[in-house]
């Protein structure tokens, strides 16, 4: 940037991940960052201002009563957001203002009016977000903990969980539900300050569609999806962690469709590293198991097969580039990415393993140790 040009950001950092990157600063109230080459500034009201002054990462922390005033005698009205940018502006010596690509357009219009240029940076608005620092890994090592053993105290119930006459589980005297296996892990990570939402414990055919949820009774001898991505309330941090399991014996269709799965997450780990062409992995894993009989294909307007990407970045937020998908992203050391090879099948039911890597100057490290055994 020139000493004219500025970063401007104007959301509520609970909901806006660029912003809580930003300021690492949490709060539910809109406020305005404004980042130049010499310094970062918040202008907040005084209802977080005291907070801000100590947890935010900022050079200054501003008050906005103080900018809403001189907006108020330039403008001769009740100012906007758009008034009190415009004086910002004016006071910091800058004539242009980069916004990231949700930014307001009715905010954008009113701070041109006032004859400032707005220009709108495609994502990654910050660069540097994609490439985590020590305390970033260190944060999603500790989200990955707590989500393995939510998970792991969940595959738990369902290895205790008796068979019932008809093949559904139970447990301490009542059928084991998704609903209730859900509950208990996201009970437990909400004791360590860890939010989950849309966590999967799918079971039978519910698991040929890769986003169901999951209802009613666990049954053996079935598959069961289980897929939790939560976020650290007290870091800020995701991490992206699938494991599917079969309580008694698994069928021998789904028991080699499993194997092709955990056959394709090494191959793709293997191609993990710096300059690694997510397009070219995801192509490589689709014609990998295509190559083991697993064809891609639709039956009755349904998909069948691998039909989703194969991995994403994560960090502040649950996706982030790079994507292994469709599109060239590449990756860099830094990025911790999530890769989940899937097969889903209406005939066998759905196959999924996700877990996470840190992408190192040579590899990849596996930050995942949660153990993939198909039968509990």
């Amino acid at each position: 940037m020139d000493g004219q040009t500025g970063l401007l950001l104007v959301s509520a950092s609970e909901s806006n991940a660029n912003m809580f990157y930003a300021t690492r600063f949490g709060s539910s109230s809109t406020f305005i960052y404004l980042e130049t080459a010499e310094e970062r500034v918040i202008v907040i009201g005084n209802l977080e201002i005291e907070r801000a002054r100590e947890g935010a990462q900022a050079d200054r922390v501003l008050p906005l009563v103080q900018y809403w005033k001189m907006a108020q005698e330039k403008h001769q009205k009740p100012p906007g957001t758009e008034e009190v940018v415009d004086v910002l502006m004016r006071d910091l010596g800058l004539s242009k203002v980069i916004v990231p690509p949700d930014f307001s357009l009715k905010f954008a219009d009113g701070i041109r009016s006032y004859g400032h240029t707005v220009e709108v940076k495609l994502e990654p608005f910050f660069e540097r977000r994609l490439l985590k620092d020590e305390l970033e890994i260190a944060a999603v090592r500790e989200t990955v903990r707590h989500t393995e053993a939510a998970i792991s105290g969940a595959i738990d119930s369902i290895r205790r969980a008796n068979i019932s006459a008809t093949g559904i589980l139970e447990l301490d005297g009542e059928q084991l539900t998704s609903e209730r296996v859900r509950r208990e892990m996201h009970q437990y990570l909400i004791e360590r300050d860890c939010v989950a939402s849309h966590t999967i414990v799918s079971c039978g055919s519910d698991t040929s569609m890769p986003h169901e949820e999951g209802h009613g009774p666990l049954h053996a001898n079935q598959p069961i999806i289980i897929d939790c991505n939560p976020r650290s309330a007290s870091n800020g941090y995701y991490c992206d962690i699938t494991r599917t399991i079969v309580r008694g014996t698994a069928p021998t269709a789904l028991q080699r469709q499993y194997e092709a799965v955990l056959e394709a997450q090494e191959f793709a780990h293997g191609m993990l590293k710096p300059g690694a062409n997510g397009k070219e992995i995801h192509a490589s894993v689709t014609e990998f198991l295509d190559g083991r009989g697993y064809k891609t294909h639709q039956v009755a307007g349904k998909p069948q097969g691998f039909f989703h990407a194969t991995g994403h970045g994560f960090g502040i937020e649950a996706h982030e580039r790079p994507h292994f998908a469709l599109k060239e992203e590449y990756a860099q050391a830094g990025n911790i990415v999530a890769v989940e090879p899937a097969l889903y099948y209406s005939d066998t039911g759905g196959v999924r393993v996700e877990d996470d890597y840190l992408i190192t100057d040579g590899d990849a490290e596996q930050l995942t140790t949660l153990d993939k055994a198909l039968e509990v």
